[in-house]
């Protein structure tokens, strides 16, 4: 199951989407895609500010949280 958070960027203010998880019927022979990691930054898609699921105070940024599979 992977999660998709609703993210308003604390920088700029932006709304945003990113998926984070693995999914429950993920093949376990490959390797899990790096973007999905929970530790991988992402950044918001329009003032760049980089931002990471293990920050302190993530979760005053997310808006939703949906879980996804």
């Amino acid at each position: 199951m992977a999660q998709l958070y609703t993210i308003k960027c604390p920088k700029c203010g932006e709304v945003f989407k990113v998926e984070k998880g693995v999914l429950m019927s993920w093949d376990f022979t490959k390797p899990i895609p790096e973007d999905l990691l929970e530790e991988t930054p992402f950044e918001c898609p329009i003032c760049k500010h980089k931002m990471c699921v293990l920050d302190d105070g993530f979760n005053e940024n997310v808006v939703e949280v949906m879980c996804v599979d």
